[in-house]
């Protein structure tokens, strides 16, 4: 993790460390780098990592996609055809809350998914919910299906998602619409639901 937050800090000034924290500057300041520069901003976003399986994330940080900069250094990340599911995945377990906060970034989520699938469909990648390890297919599905449905009125959209998902997916998202699942069981001693939606 620190050899990856090097490399970003590398990269762009506007990722800085301090401490134990990384953030990304909205509004740099001069030269300034890492702790004086993240002391002389404001609005700084702190870039928080989860351990693999923490909060519903796959229980393996893999598969890894490789993307090269122009620079010629090459960064891993999770592979997009996952990291889709995981923004999915907070976006519907916080789609009724009433807080503020959570609505703020539900929306961004909604925005970064409606980028993500484009994105995938343009890159003829698909969203890859058979590599998705500690969520099963059919609960996978159902954040799928309830995002098919808030997109259902933009064609070029509607039409990126059918792209970017395998055939034998989009026939079962379908099939489980018919079926009318629609909900997430958590367990019996974890439930999200409106302002009790973690942020």
């Amino acid at each position: 993790m620190q050899e990856l937050r090097g490399q970003l800090s590398e990269l762009n000034k506007q990722f800085a460390s301090a401490g134990f924290k990384f953030y990304y500057v909205k509004e740099p300041v001069g030269d300034l780098r890492d702790d004086e520069l993240v002391h002389a901003s404001r609005d700084n976003v702190l870039i928080e990592t989860l351990p693999a399986g923490a909060l519903g994330l796959p229980v393996v940080a893999g598969p890894v996609f490789h993307v090269e900069h122009k620079s010629g250094l090459v960064l891993q990340i999770l592979h997009p055809g996952l990291l889709i599911l995981t923004k999915m995945k907070r976006w519907y377990i916080n789609r009724d809350s009433t807080r503020p906060k959570t609505i703020a970034k539900s929306s961004s989520d909604r925005r970064d998914l409606d980028f993500l699938v484009s994105w995938l469909a343009d890159k003829n990648m698909t969203i890859e919910l058979d590599l998705y390890k500690g969520k099963s297919k059919d609960e996978l599905l159902i954040y799928v299906r309830l995002y098919r449905e808030k997109v259902e009125d933009d064609a070029d959209l509607l039409d990126a998602l059918q792209t970017a998902m395998k055939p034998e997916d989009w026939a079962l998202l379908h099939r489980q619409t018919s079926d009318g699942g629609n909900s997430v069981d958590f367990g019996s001693s974890v439930r999200f639901s409106g302002s009790d939606s973690p942020d």
